[in-house]
């Protein structure tokens, strides 16, 4: 059923094999262009070459919320498969320093727009229980990319000449593949459709990404919430019986304020969104409410509708809503017609078991929202106390239209005919940059930015970038002195085979991350990332034999890297992509993505020089005490956001700490 989705995620990913075939290539082809152009050896140089693409990067980034907001997700993927294409192949010509500095520049713009760009389209077009292992697939991809590029290298190694422009420039060629699939053959993401009124085009991609043809109760029920979490309004037109009305609400609403002090002193410094998201997985867990494989969460708020509204009620709330419109008419003197469109539709469904009826789940969060446990205790149970047949439910979709419509004219004995329409160009949505300034966005944005910076302060992507070198340097290379290989053959092979470990690292994440959560590999992996970091510091310092010594630092560095790809690599895209609304999604993530350009600047530009200062062993101190600062912040402040729809999340955030205590 969900082919097209996972194509799509896969397809989408293949920017990040051109981010990993990057990464490694250019230190290499450092090397040999520092010979070719003259230029000083030094680690300030390396710093500085290496730099370069990141200031590419960050500067688009700056610019990238708006462009994927005017854009869309895949016209801006599009742009940066050309930057790619386009530095590439003035990488293989590169006459002078110049000319090179400058393509470095085009492909780290083009990295960056792909590194802001991927998580957002596949968190925006992954069902809520595949959102987590979807999302680690740019981090798969990154590292096939390392692998190729590492296979590459070690052949180019074993030539008696080595040509680095082909090196570095050979990108070019996958980045075409790459603007192909996105040309050819995935589609938009429907949230950035919906938010931009298309919801005909919405529903037709929703429709091939889900992978079946007559989905169109499905794709209007999916596309409903999307207009709901957006504050946004959509309009059906169903054989001219127009009744009742769901309007978006907050979904935690005043309840917040009913929540109890707690005096202790991790109370005071946690995040009550913590144990409130925790408190709702354990109790979905508990009741079993993953019967819904569309959309598993929404078991929770499912609450049946104890009767329909009647005709009467129907025509009182249009004839209502027709007075309020002329109200406002006589106010602004628009001259738009004052009749009101609503959906009423009903139909059996086979296979969703959802139903958003006239309340809905932000009003019922809103009544229920008493106490972190009592609010996720009530979540669940809602669906628990009104259990139904999965063959003999009703899908009640009711949505409120606040732009005019022709629905007067209908005729009442119409066949049911679901027609999907614009969203409303009157609907009520706040600027993005407003958007920013509310608590729960300014919140979910605050802890963005630190995981992301956090995790390139922790220094694996110095380690994992530099990790020939610091093979060379610690001797490990003598392991394969029988083969006959020099010793920078062998940095580069052992590279290659690290790097092939974390696939199936990687793999299994993917397995675990909608299973135990982002939150639990987290919890897990960052104290054996930091174990392993400090057993590469004391495996230098401690003396011992020369074999017992790059054992110890081979075991320690590759636990090091399956570690951070299990939890602190990946996790941070994925949370970054899962914590905004819709409207402000991209202009958050470019936030996100500068906090992550600035650290792999610091990053890039210090490993070399802490290097040649204090040495490896004093880096992994400082990278050590990193990560237990990391997982401290995780512990405190980092909700679970598994099996949740993101205008759920997006509503949940807006708990802020001052709100909730």
């Amino acid at each position: 059923m969900m082919k097209s989705t996972v194509f799509s995620a896969v397809a989408v990913s293949i920017g990040y094999t051109l981010l990993g075939w990057d990464f490694t290539t250019v230190l290499e082809a450092n090397i040999h262009m520092k010979k070719e152009f003259g230029l000083n050896n030094g680690p300030s140089i390396d710093g500085i070459i290496l730099a370069v693409s990141v200031f590419g990067a960050i500067a688009i980034t700056v610019f990238s919320g708006s462009l994927l907001d005017w854009l869309g997700r895949r016209a801006a993927l599009i742009y940066s498969s050309l930057l790619l294409i386009s530095g590439g192949l003035l990488m293989l010509w590169s006459p002078n320093i110049y000319i090179l500095l400058l393509a470095r520049l085009i492909i780290g713009s083009g990295s960056g727009l792909i590194f802001t760009c991927v998580p957002i389209y596949i968190s925006e077009t992954s069902p809520p229980n595949m959102r987590g292992s979807l999302g680690t697939m740019p981090q798969f991809m990154f590292f096939v990319g390392i692998v190729f590029s590492y296979c590459l290298i070690f052949w180019m190694t074993l030539m008696p000449s080595t040509n680095w422009r082909i090196m570095i420039g050979a990108i070019f060629a996958p980045s075409v593949v790459y603007i192909a699939l996105l040309v050819f053959y995935l589609p938009e993401s429907p949230r950035w459709l919906v938010s931009d009124g298309k919801i005909s085009e919405a529903r037709i991609s929703l429709q091939w990404l889900r992978g079946k043809d007559d989905v169109s109760d499905r794709s209007a029920g999916e596309i409903a919430l999307i207009a709901n979490g957006m504050n946004m309004i959509t309009e059906t037109a169903v054989g001219g019986h127009a009744v009742g009305s769901v309007r978006s609400q907050s979904f935690l609403g005043t309840g917040t304020s009913q929540m109890s002090r707690h005096s202790t002193f991790y109370w005071h410094l946690s995040d009550p969104l913590v144990d409130l998201l925790g408190s709702i997985h354990e109790s979905m867990s508990e009741l079993g409410a993953g019967r819904n494989s569309y959309f598993p969460v929404f078991n929770s708020f499912n609450i049946v509708e104890q009767e329909r509204m009647s005709e009467q009620r129907g025509n009182d709330s249009l004839q209502q809503s027709r007075e309020a419109y002329s109200a406002e008419e006589g106010n602004n003197g628009d001259n738009l017609q004052a009749s009101l469109l609503s959906q009423v539709a009903s139909a059996e469904a086979n296979d969703i078991n959802t139903s958003f009826t006239s309340e809905g789940s932000s009003s019922y969060l809103r009544r229920h929202g008493t106490s972190t446990s009592g609010l996720a205790q009530d979540l669940i149970s809602s669906l628990h106390d009104h259990d139904i047949e999965e063959d003999d439910e009703e899908i009640n979709i009711e949505v409120l239209s606040s732009q005019p419509a022709l629905g007067a004219g209908l005729h009442p004995f119409r066949p049911f005919r679901p027609q999907m329409v614009r969203l409303s160009e009157t609907a009520d949505i706040k600027p993005k940059w407003r958007v920013l300034l509310q608590p729960g966005v300014r919140h979910a944005l605050c802890y963005g930015m630190l995981i992301q910076a956090l995790q390139q302060s922790a220094g694996i992507s110095g380690l994992l970038r530099y990790t020939p070198q610091i093979l060379e340097q610690v001797g490990v290379v003598s392991l394969f002195s029988d083969i006959g290989l020099d010793s920078h053959s062998a940095s580069i092979l052992i590279s290659a085979l690290n790097a092939s470990l974390m696939l199936p690292c990687i793999t299994a994440a993917m397995i675990l991350m909608d299973v135990c959560g982002r939150r639990v590999l987290l919890l897990v992996s960052i104290p054996i990332l930091t174990l392993s970091v400090g057993a590469i510091s004391l495996s230098n310092i401690v003396k011992m034999g020369s074999l017992p010594h790059e054992i110890v630092f081979q075991l320690s560095l590759t636990i090091c890297f399956c570690s951070y790809v299990v939890g602190l690599g990946p996790i941070p895209n994925i949370l970054c992509s899962e914590m905004f609304p819709t409207r402000a999604r991209a202009t958050c993530a470019s936030f996100c993505s500068l906090a992550f350009w600035f650290g792999r600047l610091l990053s890039i530009y210090c490993f070399p020089v802490m290097l040649s200062t204090i040495g490896l062993s004093g880096a992994c101190v400082i990278y050590a005490f990193v990560c237990c600062m990391v997982l401290v912040f995780v512990y405190l402040r980092v909700p679970e956001t598994k099996g949740l729809p993101l205008e759920l999340i997006a509503e949940i955030f807006k708990f802020s700490r001052q709100e909730c205590l």
